[in-house]
């Protein structure tokens, strides 16, 4: 028997009778499945009356307020007319008592304006005297802003130190930057005047030449340069340096200002006395400066100890 089972079983497994304890687990399953479902079933219920009953709470709310917001208009209303009345009434309490007032008061305020009519053509001649004299003060400071402003101005212009400009400018000309070099000897030329003052790298070099020998220099000559600058270095490096040509013995030269064109006129001359003479006022002041620190230094080496260390030099120059 036992055989026959298995192969019955094995030929066909859907027909196999299953135990008795898999049965009762698959029963147990099913109820629990429509327990589930159940209770799934009355908590929908349940949402859906508690969602109705929210609805129907929200809507009494809305109506209880709509009740309250017109029973506040109503009392507003009621009161904004019971005080209108009342102004009402208030007012016309006074207008009935002001009328005999305003009546007097308007015959004074006749009176009175009959007294100002005759008194307003004085007040008014007065007011137009003192606005008359405000505007004259006015006009006097500003003229003596106007004036000071102008002294101030020619001021500034005479104490800044004008550059030495070659050349008339006022004429229309360029403006030309020439120095007079003197004391040269009479075997100096081109050549040599540019290689000794080659460092400045000046224009044009002119050599003053004797007419009957154009060989020979007369003794002084001229430099041109294209700027203020280097015309202002080589008057502070050269003035009173060694020329040498090597065929005559060196000598001290003279190098100072001058004005282009030539001639002898007096206000060519004048000028250059001008110029020479701010010239020869710089180069006392650069030689005192100099003696200055040359003390300076004189006593810092005898008593080896500077008393001015860490003064700036040019506090140094006010200190002295």
């Amino acid at each position: 028997m036992g055989d026959k089972k298995r192969k019955l079983i094995e030929n066909n497994p859907e027909e196999a009778v299953q135990p008795e304890g898999k049965k009762v687990k698959q029963e147990s399953k099913e109820k629990k499945e429509k327990k589930r479902k159940v209770k799934d079933a009355v908590e929908e219920v349940k949402i859906d009356g508690a969602a109705e009953e929210q609805k129907a709470d929200t809507e009494k709310k809305e109506k209880k307020d709509k009740k309250e917001k017109k029973d506040k208009k109503e009392k507003k209303e009621r009161k904004d007319k019971e005080e209108k009345e009342e102004k009402e009434q208030v007012e016309n309490k006074e207008n009935d008592e002001e009328t005999p007032a305003v009546e007097a008061q308007g015959e004074k305020k006749e009176s009175a304006d009959a007294m100002e009519v005759d008194e307003k053509p004085v007040v008014d001649k007065e007011r137009a005297q003192l606005q008359q004299e405000r505007r004259d003060r006015k006009k006097a400071k500003k003229e003596q802003r106007r004036a000071e402003k102008q002294k101030e101005q020619e001021q500034k212009k005479q104490s800044e130190p004008t550059q030495p400009a070659e050349g008339d400018t006022s004429q229309g000309k360029s403006a030309r930057f020439i120095c007079f070099v003197g004391n040269l000897p009479y075997s100096a030329n081109q050549e040599s005047l540019s290689a000794h003052f080659e460092k400045v790298a000046p224009t044009s070099v002119r050599v003053a030449t004797q007419i009957e020998k154009p060989t020979k220099c007369r003794g002084f000559g001229f430099i041109e340069f294209d700027n203020y600058d280097r015309m202002k270095t080589c008057l502070k490096l050269y003035h009173h340096s060694t020329f040498d040509d090597k065929k005559y013995p060196p000598r001290r030269i003279n190098v100072e200002l001058t004005a282009g064109g030539g001639g002898n006129t007096e206000y060519r001359k004048s000028k250059i006395e001008a110029k020479n003479k701010k010239l020869f006022e710089e180069r006392q002041r650069n030689a005192k400066t100099i003696q200055q620190e040359k003390g300076q230094k004189q006593k810092v080496e005898e008593t080896d100890v500077n008393g001015y260390a860490g003064v700036h030099p040019s506090r140094l120059g006010q200190i002295n």
